[in-house]
């Protein structure tokens, strides 16, 4: 091989390795950095009793498993005030941004709060699908649901099966039972006792699901 074509043929493999590299930048996107955000977060809870002002940033800042459920709770409170928008548009763009990373629970909790709201809602669902796609127990149970309505016996049959599971899921599907026979609705008789014990297995499991959480932390 003469030296022009070895020349050649590494520049070749050179300007190969450059155009792959800059395909791969121009699809991989920059991690998230909500440092401004935040900083307009704290400002708009300056107006607030300090300690409740300290509650919503530790729950907008939390890293913990709770990390969504603050996120949520925090956006709950705030949402409605008109001066706490920051705050509230930071509890967003964080679960959004875990979500983007492939978050499913933060999918879940992100489809929650869009959902609240009209003009997001359509966005809100397609992260609900996109929860229970890739295996999300509690996004599975409330899509299971929706695909359901109207027909009451598959959809017991397969609330029964989630019934089964130690997990979110689980839990709203006992709740489900509980509500069902206590109020004799969802195709279920009225029936106060088995009301009673669904609730208990329902409280049981919910306490067993926060003692792993804590032991998470």
């Amino acid at each position: 091989m003469s030296k022009s074509l070895k020349l050649f043929l590494a520049a070749a493999v050179l300007l190969s390795a450059a155009i792959v590299a800059i395909l791969l930048r121009k699809e991989s996107k920059p991690t998230w950095d909500g440092t401004a955000m935040l900083a307009r977060a704290e400002a708009s809870l300056e107006g607030l009793p300090a300690k409740e002002a300290g509650e919503i940033r530790a729950q907008l800042v939390s890293s913990g498993p709770q990390r969504y459920d603050d996120r949520a709770s925090a956006w709950i409170k705030i949402s409605t005030k008109d001066e706490l928008k920051p705050a509230a548009d930071y509890a967003t763009a964080s679960l959004r941004a875990m979500a983007e990373t492939g978050d499913t629970e933060a999918m879940y909790f992100l489809y929650f709060l869009l959902s609240q709201r009209l003009a997001t809602g359509d966005e809100g669902f397609q992260w609900l699908e996109k929860s229970a796609k890739s295996g999300y127990p509690r996004a599975v149970f409330d899509v299971t649901k929706q695909q359901l309505k109207g027909q009451p016996e598959k959809l017991r049959a397969a609330i029964e099966v989630f019934s089964t599971q130690d997990n979110d899921a689980g839990f709203q599907a006992l709740h489900w039972f509980a509500h069902g026979y206590e109020k004799g609705e969802d195709g279920l008789p009225q029936d106060t006792t088995k009301a009673t014990e669904f609730r208990a297995r329902a409280n049981a499991l919910l306490n067993k699901l926060n003692q792993q959480r804590q032991g998470q932390k």
